[in-house]
Order: C-alpha cells, then structure tokens, then sequence
C-alpha cells in the first residue's frame, strides 16, 4: 500500500487552511496545515513534504516560504503552489518565479486537485 502524499498549506486565513484540509483529505492526500512563513518552515524542516500550497498574501509574505524553500529543499521546486485573490500577484508570482503554478482564489477544488496531480504525477 503506497503512503498518502503529504501536502503542506500554508495560510494566514483558517477558513482556507479548513477548505484545502478537508477537501484534500477527502481525496486521499496527508493534510498538514501552517498559518505561516515559521510553522510553515518548521514542518517543512522536520518531516517529507510532498506539495506545498502557499498564500502569497499574507503577513509572512508566500514569496519567501518558496524562496526558502527553494534555497533550502530544492527538489521541491515544481511542487509549489501559490494561491492568490488578485490577479496582479499571481502575475508578478509568473514573473518571477516562472515554474510555481499560481491558482485565483477563490479556486475550485477540480482546479486545484488537477495542479496537485500533475505535479506529483498522480
């Protein structure tokens, strides 16, 4: 029996860490949520990660959970969403990061459960 995928949501809003814990979770994925950069770091640092979904918006700031992590935990790098309600972010999120996917809250879950797959080749 293959474990469950662990999957990382950092955000600074319960509601949304609630959303994607219990959506996901019904659809066979591991569920470890983080209101920021530090929890965010520390599970990070202390247990296999297999996706990450990140808020850009928040006091910690998304951007720089995904620079640590790709300074960091490197093969993680296109296993990396960020989640965002304006649409100017997510382009600057193109801009800058290219390869990390970046999802117009409010998302559905079809959306974001075909991200997930893809990425972790499912």
């Amino acid at each position: 029996m293959n474990p469950k995928p662990v999957v990382l949501v950092v955000d600074d809003e319960e509601c949304n860490r609630n959303f994607c814990r219990h959506a996901l979770e019904l659809n066979g994925y591991d569920v470890i949520v983080a209101a920021g950069k530090r929890e965010a770091v520390e599970v990070i640092s202390s247990r296999e990660v297999d996706f990450i979904i990140c808020d850009i918006s928040m006091p910690d700031n998304g951007k720089r959970v995904y620079e640590y992590l790709l300074a960091n935990f490197p093969q993680l790098r296109d296993r990396f969403l960020f989640g965002t309600g304006n649409p100017a972010h997510r382009e600057q999120v193109e801009q800058r990061f290219g390869p990390a996917p970046c999802l117009l809250k409010p998302y559905s879950l079809r959306s974001l459960l075909d991200t997930l797959k893809g990425a972790l080749g499912a």
